[in-house]
């Protein structure tokens, strides 16, 4: 594992589709999907980061294929509900975390994946501020 990566897990969080609202946002009845959704996928997304991270080229291949062909034969079980819901589910998870080892990682349906810090993570911690010992300015830390 890279002494610059996130970890095992990966880094996955729900994200801000701007400044004041949060993705998705609680409350709205045609968003419920979404935020249950979402909130699945930060539980299930880590796990397959962490299943996936020692797989070889060609079986990344493999199971980005497989993951393909699920969501475009069954998405709309993975939204509606049907026979093929949580395979379908479970999909979209895998594909998400493919998707995180790409530089920068992915941002989708509410949730940011990725493997090793960046610029503009949104996973990132915000520095810590502290008073300056001279004028008393609050700066983050050099």
């Amino acid at each position: 594992m890279n002494p610059e990566s996130h970890g095992l897990f990966g880094c996955v969080v729900l994200v801000r589709k701007d400044d004041t609202e949060r993705v998705p946002q609680r409350g709205q009845p045609n968003e419920e999907f979404s935020v249950l959704l979402a909130d699945w996928l930060t539980f299930m997304v880590p796990l397959f980061i962490a299943e996936l991270r020692h797989m070889t080229d060609e079986e990344i291949r493999r199971a980005r294929a497989d993951a393909l062909e699920q969501i475009a034969s069954h998405g709309d079980d993975l939204q509606y509900g049907g026979r093929h819901q949580g395979s379908s589910r479970t999909a979209l998870a895998k594909a998400l975390a493919i998707l995180a080892r790409a530089e920068g990682g992915v941002t989708a349906l509410g949730v940011h994946a990725c493997l090793a810090p960046h610029v503009d993570c949104p996973g990132r911690p915000l520095p810590v501020l502290t008073d300056h010992p001279r004028d008393g300015r609050t700066e983050p830390p050099s």
